[in-house]
């Protein structure tokens, strides 16, 4: 019999991956992934005919999935600040690449590495580098020096990388030390370029032949053809099956080791494939740029749920924090999960807010009470959508119901707030493509003393033409972000004490980062 026994637990240790220490059973592991321009409904589990996703399918089964995570941004660089900080970019103001979080705001790894965990950022994209400061709190760290030895941009930096370097970090780990892990890949980003046989799983594989991405803009003008948009979309869906292929790898490392994992499967923001007539993102706030998946699967988490309710990607970091010990630690707009996640409670009515200022556009949205508004402040142009009903925003109800489109529209204005203030007649003057918020959205605005005001975006020049009483005089400019602020002898105030750091690029990274597509001229 003892040799019975001997011989099983020997079995059991066969089990087990010796390259990992074991972990701690009562402490779990935490591994946070974001797969860049992940849309929801290109997963299996979100109901996507194709099996693009074994691996996070069966996490959804085993987990949570959340039917309606929406992301506050269609762009990496302020998707993540606020998806590690629980912060909406309203609020951590990180929404151009002159921007990176201000050091006073907490963000998740200073969180867990506090509550004893080893803290690891592998990620595979400049704009979640430590450039921007996505390093802090983390005891290793890897942008795999993406300026200077690889470009992302064709996908030279895997998930094979990600992994492999995910895989070594826990490998040198002390027995029974939870680890927080915080991957991020790029390969569902275009141009998506997965190896074989993955790239021919649902088509051929590209060509030379096959059109390159170039902007948003210009897709506008030169559409694909329908057979250039399903071989993209195909590349693209074959390109989700590869990172879940991968992620399924360290998942069975970190089975064989016996370790407990709790996973949170997310994305930044998804990829539009034609719906508004070009391809691309970070542009536009419809669904399939802000629907985003949101699975969480591991012990304490029920198994089978799916929650119906709104949640958005600022609930990611205070949920974790609340799973390591520390809820309330981080100064989060979003709310810890848990709650749901027990099945005590179904989310509660919020705002969800959401912006883009990238590349000459300015839009922001509003989520509330079922309708979505969608506002164009270059154009001044509103839409309105019921997005319960109609998932994919094709009807538009504006005409329909000006009264919610209004209501939406002060919304949004008392949720962004009025930090400037003018203490003298004149006139808010700012530069193309900014916008004077106040009632409406101007150019410039005539305003009297005691006019309040908000100017988007963040980082926008303001100019001020003061009327006097034998002519007028020019001030600014200012800049909330990025720039001088007003005096308390200038005609106008700015009462906000919202920070962010500056990014210096010197002008050949400048250079590299116009011919990886990240800057636009």
């Amino acid at each position: 019999m003892a040799n019975m026994v001997m011989l099983l637990s020997l079995g059991l240790l066969g089990c087990f991956d010796r390259t990992i220490p074991a972990g701690d059973p009562q402490r779990p592991d935490v591994v946070l992934i974001s797969v860049d321009s992940l849309r929801a409904d290109h997963l299996s589990s979100y109901g996507y005919s194709r099996p693009t996703s074994p691996f996070f399918d069966q996490l959804a089964t085993e987990g949570v999935r959340f039917a309606h995570a929406r992301s506050a941004s269609p762009w990496t660089l302020p998707a993540h600040t606020t998806m590690l900080t629980g912060q909406l970019p309203s609020t951590h103001r990180v929404v151009e690449d002159g921007m990176a979080i201000d050091p006073s705001i907490p963000v998740l790894a200073e969180v867990m590495g506090a509550q004893g965990y080893a803290t690891a950022g592998v990620v595979s994209t400049l704009y979640v580098s430590r450039m921007f400061g996505f390093d802090r709190g983390f005891d290793y760290f890897t942008d795999f020096e993406i300026l200077t030895e690889r470009s992302n941009r064709n996908n030279k930096i895997t998930i094979e990388d990600v992994v492999d370097e995910a895989i070594k970090f826990v490998s040198k780990q002390s027995a029974g030390k939870p680890v927080f892990l915080f991957l991020h890949v790029y390969d569902v980003h275009y141009n998506y370029l997965p190896p074989e046989p993955y790239a021919s799983r649902f088509d051929r594989p590209s060509n030379d032949d096959d059109p390159k991405y170039k902007n948003y803009f210009y897709f506008l003008e030169n559409p694909l053809t329908a057979a250039q948009m399903t071989h993209q979309i195909n590349q693209y869906d074959e390109s989700i099956l590869y990172v879940d292929d991968q992620f399924s790898r360290l998942g069975d490392a970190l089975g064989r080791a016996g370790r407990a994992v709790q996973w949170v499967i997310t994305s930044d923001h998804g990829e539009e494939f034609g719906e508004r007539d070009t391809w691309g993102h970070a542009h536009t706030l419809y669904s399939e740029q802000l629907h985003i998946p949101l699975i969480m699967s591991g012990p304490g988490i029920p198994a089978g749920q799916v929650v119906e309710g709104w949640v958005g990607n600022h609930d990611i970091a205070p949920t974790i924090a609340g799973w390591a010990g520390a809820p309330g630690v981080l100064q989060a707009e979003g709310m810890d999960l848990a709650p749901i996640l027990a099945g005590d409670i179904t989310p509660p009515p919020r705002a969800f807010l959401a912006e883009t200022s990238r590349f000459k556009t300015n839009k922001v949205s509003i989520l509330e009470d079922d309708l979505r508004l969608e506002w164009n402040l270059n154009t001044d142009k509103a839409e309105l959508y019921a997005p319960l009903s109609d998932m994919v925003e094709q009807t538009d109800l504006a005409d329909a119901r000006p009264e919610d489109v209004a209501r939406l529209q002060e919304r949004i204005q008392e949720l962004l707030g009025q930090p400037w203030e003018a203490s003298s007649p004149g006139t808010v003057q700012t530069e193309e493509f900014a916008r004077v918020l106040q009632s409406g959205s101007h150019e410039s605005l005539r305003v009297e003393p005691g006019a309040r005001f908000q100017v988007l975006p963040y980082d926008a020049e303001v100019r001020f033409r003061e009327s006097l009483p034998n002519g007028s005089k020019n001030h600014g400019p200012w800049q909330a972000h990025g720039g001088e602020h007003p005096t308390a002898e200038d005609p106008l105030a700015l009462h906000s004490d919202q920070r962010t750091t500056g990014v210096e690029m010197d002008d050949a990274t400048r250079a590299q980062l116009e011919a990886l597509g990240y800057i636009q001229e």
